[in-house]
C-alpha cells in the first residue's frame, strides 16, 4: 500500500500551512509531495487550463498516493476546487480530504464533496487520518474530523484542545524535491520559494480581535473552551526558522511577518530583537493594529530591521469601524500611531482601507477623507472593497439591514474567481459623491497633489472638479507604481548589504 499523501494548495506558492501538514505528516513516516497549484495574482487570477489539470493528474497518477488533501481556505477561488474535486473522484478511488479555514466554518458543505474535511488546525487530525487511512482503522474518534457514517448522516467529531506549545509543530518546510508548482501550462519541479527575493512567516496563530469582515472570529468560537487562543512561538523557534530561510534562499533579501498582529509583549520583543540583529539581518515588515502599537515596541523593532509597517485601518468613520466593522478604536488612537511610525521614521507606512462598501455613506467616506488628510506625510494608502467571507459576522449583519438578500449574498460568495476580485479592487458604488470623495482619498498621499485636493474637497457637486479628480487619479497612479518599484530597488539593495 502507498506511503505517499499529495497536498495541494490554490494560488499560494508559499501556502505556509500546507508546509506545516507536510511537516506533520513526515514526522509520522509518511512521504509527502506538495503541489503549488497556480501562482497567486490579486488582481487578474487565472483558471487552470485544461493542460494544467491535466499535468495535476497524471502527476498524481504516478505519485500514487494513499491520500489527496486540498487546502481550502478563502471563498474565491472555489470554483477551481470544485472543478479539480470532480476531476479527482472521478480518475481516483483514494480518499480526498478538504482542510483549511472555508472547510472548517463550512463542514457540512463541503462534505458534499469532501470524503472527509479536517477543522481548526489540521497537523494532528492529517497524520492521525492517513494512519487510518493506511491500517484499514476506525476513523470515528478522531477530533477535528469530519466524516459520514454508514447511514450517509455528517458526522461533526469535536475539536481537540489547541496546542499551546506551538513550537512543537515544528518548523514548515522550505526546499525538497517534493514541491512542485503548476502554472503557465508546465510543472516545475523544486520549492518556489527557494528562488524568491521574501520570506514569508508566522510567529503566532490567532487573533485578538473580532472583526466583522474577518474568519478569524468564527474560528475562535470554534475553538472556545480549547484552551488560549492567541499565542506565539518561542524566539528560540522563529530565528531558527528564519536561519533556515537564508540558507536555503540564495536570493533571500526581506522577511514578511504574516501575524495577524504582531507581539507586543516587551519581553518576547527583546529576545526576538537581539537574537534578530545579531543572526538575521534582514529587512522586515509586520502587520500592526492601533491598539497594540507603542512608541518603544516600534522603536526596538526598528532597530532590528523594520522597514514596512500596514496598519488596517478599514475606515476614518467611528461609527463604521464600531457599528459594522466591530473595530473599537478611536480615531485619536489612530493618530497617535501615525505620530509614532513618523517620530521612529519607519521608512514605508502603508493604511489599509476597506471602502465603496454596501455600508457606506457619502458622509462617512467623507470622514474617511478628512482623516487620511490629516496624516502626516509620507504615507502610502492600500485601498480596497469589503469581500464578504462565508463565516464572518458582516455576512449576516448585511442581509439583517436588508442591504442585500440571501440569494444574492451567496451568489457573490461562490461567484466566479474573477467577478469576486474585480468587487474587491474594483467596485464603485452607484453613489457619484462617494466615489468623488475615494478619489480624493487616493489623492492625499501624494505630497505633489494635496494643494489640488484641498481645492477640490471644497465642492463635491461640481462636474469640473470630477473630471479633474479623476485626472489627477490617472496620475496618481502611474506615481504609485514608480514608487512601488523604487521601494523594491531600495529594499532588495538594503537586504544585500545586510546580508554581507
Amino acid at each position: 500500500m502507498s506511503n505517499t499523501i499529495v497536498l495541494i494548495s490554490f494560488y499560494s506558492p508559499k501556502s505556509l500551512g500546507l508546509r506545516y501538514l507536510e511537516n506533520a505528516l513526515k514526522r509520522s513516516g509518511f512521504e509527502v509531495e506538495t503541489v503549488f497549484f497556480k501562482s497567486y495574482n490579486s488582481i487578474k487570477p487565472k483558471l487552470p487550463t485544461e493542460t494544467e489539470y491535466g499535468i495535476l493528474l497524471d502527476f498524481i497518477k504516478k505519485a500514487d498516493p494513499l491520500m489527496i488533501g486540498l487546502s481550502v481556505m478563502a471563498s474565491p477561488y472555489m470554483e477551481v476546487v470544485y472543478e479539480l474535486n470532480a476531476r479527482l473522484k472521478k480518475s481516483f478511488s483514494v480518499p480526498v480530504v478538504w482542510g483549511g479555514v472555508y472547510a472548517s466554518i463550512s463542514p457540512e458543505e463541503c462534505m458534499e464533496y469532501a470524503d472527509y474535511v479536517t477543522r481548526g488546525e489540521g497537523e494532528g487530525v492529517m497524520a492521525e487520518l492517513a494512519s487510518a487511512v493506511k491500517n484499514g482503522t476506525d476513523v470515528t474518534e478522531i477530533q477535528n474530523l469530519v466524516y459520514k457514517d454508514a447511514d450517509g448522516k455528517v458526522v461533526i467529531n469535536p475539536l481537540r484542545p489547541l496546542l499551546q506549545d506551538l513550537d512543537a509543530y515544528g518548523i514548515p518546510g522550505i526546499g525538497g524535491k517534493n514541491k512542485h508548482l503548476i502554472d503557465n501550462d508546465t510543472m516545475v519541479d523544486g520549492d518556489p520559494q527557494v528562488t524568491s527575493y521574501s520570506y514569508e512567516m508566522s510567529c503566532s496563530r490567532g487573533c485578538p480581535f473580532v472583526c466583522s469582515y474577518c474568519c478569524s472570529v468564527a474560528v475562535m468560537r470554534m475553538n472556545k473552551g480549547g484552551g488560549k487562543y492567541v499565542r506565539f512561538r518561542e524566539v528560540d523557534n522563529v530565528i531558527e526558522e528564519l536561519k533556515q530561510a537564508k540558507k536555503n534562499m540564495k536570493k533571500l533579501k526581506v522577511i514578511h511577518f504574516w501575524d495577524e498582529i504582531f507581539s507586543d509583549d516587551p519581553e518576547w520583543i527583546d529576545r526576538f530583537v537581539k537574537r534578530y540583529k545579531k543572526e538575521i539581518r534582514l529587512p522586515f515588515e509586520v502587520w500592526a493594529h492601533p491598539l497594540k502599537t507603542n512608541t518603544e515596541l516600534i522603536r526596538k523593532l526598528r532597530s532590528a530591521g523594520l522597514y514596512k509597517v500596514v496598519m488596517g485601518i478599514q475606515s476614518g468613520s467611528y461609527h463604521i469601524r464600531k457599528e459594522i466593522f466591530h473595530r473599537p478604536e478611536k480615531n485619536e488612537s489612530i493618530f497617535k500611531c501615525d505620530d509614532i511610525f513618523h517620530n521612529e521614521k519607519v521608512p514605508q507606512l502603508i493604511y489599509d482601507l476597506m471602502l465603496r462598501h454596501p455600508f457606506e455613506t457619502a458622509e462617512t467616506i467623507k470622514e474617511t477623507y478628512e482623516m487620511c488628510v490629516n496624516f502626516k506625510l509620507p504615507f502610502e494608502l492600500q485601498l480596497h472593497g469589503l469581500s464578504f467571507l462565508p463565516g464572518a459576522d458582516i455576512v449576516d449583519k448585511a442581509i439583517e439591514m436588508k442591504l442585500v438578500t440571501p440569494e444574492a449574498m451567496r451568489e457573490l460568495m461562490h461567484a466566479p474567481i474573477q467577478k469576486q476580485f474585480d468587487y474587491h479592487w474594483k467596485f464603485e458604488n452607484s453613489d457619484g459623491r462617494i466615489n468623488y470623495w475615494y478619489d480624493l482619498i487616493f489623492l492625499t498621499q501624494f505630497k505633489s497633489m494635496r494643494k489640488a485636493v484641498l481645492e477640490l474637497a471644497k465642492d463635491d457637486l461640481s462636474p469640473e472638479n470630477r473630471k479633474r479628480a479623476a485626472e489627477l487619479v490617472k496620475k496618481g497612479g502611474k506615481l504609485a507604481r514608480a514608487r512601488y518599484w523604487r521601494h523594491k530597488a531600495a529594499i532588495v539593495l538594503k537586504g544585500t548589504l545586510k546580508i554581507t
